[in-house]
């Protein structure tokens, strides 16, 4: 039990730094719970200041500074712990009870039941006993720590969230911008009031801090997690909030380049790994754009789009038909009834399918009953 619990002063993520794999690398640290205890938060996944950056050999540098940090989170977490403890590990009694009501109609199962518990019991009075201590202050002032460390993050900067790039670029939260768009009763010494429809502001750094992109994005996704975004591509799919909060979907590459300009809708979340084509809607149409130039592949002239085997299925009044995923191109004309399988075969009215290859030749044709 003692293991179980002394585990949980580490969730916190003290450090999320890959100093040890990449010493070039800069390293980052989750401050959440050191300002949610320093700003009397009451939930501390919303966090204003989620994470710092620090150049590599910061840490190694200011060795006392750190070992204050990751003092301060063991009384943090020991804090958490005596708030949660009993109420967990009554619940975990409730489950043993639960459990043994369930099955006592099996006798054979009851004595490990029983021997279970005993167990239980004995290292839930250890815990109790362990973790009492119910402190309302800690040796070291959160709020202090919290400058000091600012005072040594890369450009002076701290940030709420951050995700790796690829290419020694990371895409980041400046703070002070937040997701809450109104004034937020859970903090008492910081009040958010945000304009509605106001987003996430990200931006690009490289591993020295160094600003690419300023922070005007209201998505930047560039983690391979993200269906359309791929760290070793050369573009990243983003979405850009104007001046008057409307927010328009597309594309730059990592020196800031813009290779999409930010005058579509959506993107269509259905880019395929390292194409040309990309799917876009605009006024409520779906159309192709090159993620090499910018320029329109195809026109913004269908209803609807689904990716499949080698591109799109798209509609039009009704109709169906196919643009490749190679050339980003209409390739099977928008007359059919719907797809028959999960590749380019169209579904014709009269009881025939059409056989298409994956570039959109007609290979022939075979009866089917709709």
């Amino acid at each position: 039990m003692k293991k179980i619990f002394l585990l949980l002063t580490l969730f916190a993520g003290c450090l999320t730094g890959r100093a040890q794999e990449a010493p070039e690398s800069p390293d980052w640290f989750d401050v959440s719970w050191v300002h949610h205890v320093a700003t009397g938060g009451s939930d501390e996944s919303k966090g204003l200041l989620q994470f710092m950056m620090f150049p590599a050999g910061t840490v190694e540098a200011n060795e006392a500074l750190f070992s204050e940090f990751k003092t301060l989170m063991e009384e943090i977490m020991q804090v958490k712990i005596n708030q949660t403890l009993p109420a967990n590990l009554q619940e975990m009694e409730d489950n043993i009870r639960q459990a043994r009501e369930q099955l006592k109609d099996h006798p054979e199962l009851l004595a490990q039941i029983d021997e279970a518990f005993k167990q239980f019991e004995g290292q839930k009075q250890d815990a109790l006993k362990e973790y009492t201590d119910d402190r309302k202050s800690y040796s070291i002032d959160p709020a202090a720590l919290l400058r000091r460390l600012q005072a040594l993050a890369v450009n002076h900067k701290a940030y709420t969230g951050w995700w790796e790039a690829g290419k020694g670029l990371y895409s980041v939260i400046e703070a002070p911008r937040y997701a809450n768009l109104n004034e937020d009763p859970m903090y008492s010494a910081t009040k958010i009031t945000m304009a509605d429809g106001d987003r996430y502001k990200w931006g690009l750094i490289d591993e020295n801090g160094r600003q690419i992109l300023p922070f005007q994005y209201s998505s930047c996704n560039v983690h391979a997690l993200f269906s359309n975004g791929f760290p070793e591509d050369d573009v990243m799919f983003l979405y850009k909030q104007d001046p008057d909060g409307s927010v328009h979907a597309g594309a730059i590459d990592y020196s800031g380049r813009v290779r999409i300009p930010f005058i579509y809708d959506d993107n269509r979340d259905e880019v395929y790994h390292h194409q040309e084509a990309v799917p876009f809607e605009k006024n409520g149409k779906v159309g192709w754009v090159s993620r090499r130039t910018g320029e329109v592949m195809e026109p913004f002239e269908y209803e609807t789009c689904k990716a499949i085997a080698y591109g799109w299925l798209v509609s039009k009044g009704g109709k169906y038909g196919f643009v490749s995923r190679n050339s980003g191109k209409l390739v099977v004309p928008v007359k059919y009834k719907g797809l028959w399988d999960e590749g380019p075969e169209m579904l014709r009215f009269d009881g025939k399918v059409d056989i298409y290859d994956e570039n959109g030749r007609l290979q022939g044709e075979k009866a089917v009953e709709e």
